[in-house]
């Protein structure tokens, strides 16, 4: 992980698309080291905001504040697998990743007796942990989470869980997207709400589910 101090952030971000403002003027400064979660309802433009952040979308309008690309992994809701092993599709996300580093990566996801089958015969929650580990095995000052533990299960989910609160630990900035109320509590640190592409609060956790101060986040929550 580099040294260098992270700057993460917008300002005056819009996303323009046939005339119409999907994101809207959106000014930010995300804290470091922390996981921030990104709530609202669909259409919020959550997911457009996430994908903007990490350069999957350039900006209509306004800057965006990151760092370079070397230094982010995004962790999708349904991971892409490549045609080959799971062992080699690691290999793929991590290239510099030495076999023993590797082997503890699988042994912690409980996939060491799967690393030999093809990625793509995985079940969904192993593809999940796969794709987790293979972007946390590089370190990244920056790590984008778009609902990582969507449909999967109980164990699945507390992997992707567990594994959150040990990056954080060792200093990884996480912004990640749930729809679920309970597991946003348990992870969060920051709340940044977001209402048909506004940015409405960017708030601390606690203070955000006791008192958010925002009309949307009021809404938000009586409807979680």
């Amino acid at each position: 992980m580099s040294d260098k101090p992270l700057q993460l952030g917008s300002e005056n971000l819009s996303i323009i698309r046939q005339d119409k403002k999907l994101l809207k003027d959106i000014t930010l400064t995300l804290p470091t080291s922390k996981v921030s979660l990104i709530l609202g309802h669909n259409g919020a433009g959550k997911t457009l905001l996430m994908r903007v952040l990490h350069g999957l979308v350039p900006p209509s309008t306004g800057r965006v504040f990151t760092p370079e690309r070397s230094l982010q992994k995004m962790v999708f809701q349904k991971p892409v697998m490549l045609r080959r092993s799971a062992s080699r599709h690691f290999d793929f996300l991590c290239p510099d990743c030495a076999e023993a580093d590797k082997r503890e990566w699988f042994s912690r996801a409980s996939l060491v007796g799967r690393m030999n089958v093809p990625a793509r015969l995985l079940s969904g929650g192993e593809q999940q942990k796969l794709a987790l580990i293979g972007a946390l095995a590089s370190r990244p000052q920056l790590l984008f989470l778009d609902e990582p533990a969507a449909n999967l299960d109980l164990e699945a989910t507390a992997f992707v869980e567990e594994m959150v609160k040990w990056s954080r630990t060792q200093g990884t900035t996480i912004i990640m997207i749930s729809h679920n109320r309970a597991q946003a509590q348990r992870l969060a640190d920051y709340i940044v709400m977001m209402d048909r592409g506004r940015l409405m609060e960017l708030t601390p956790a606690d203070q955000f589910f006791s008192a958010p101060y925002s009309a949307a986040g009021k809404a938000y929550l009586d409807f979680a």
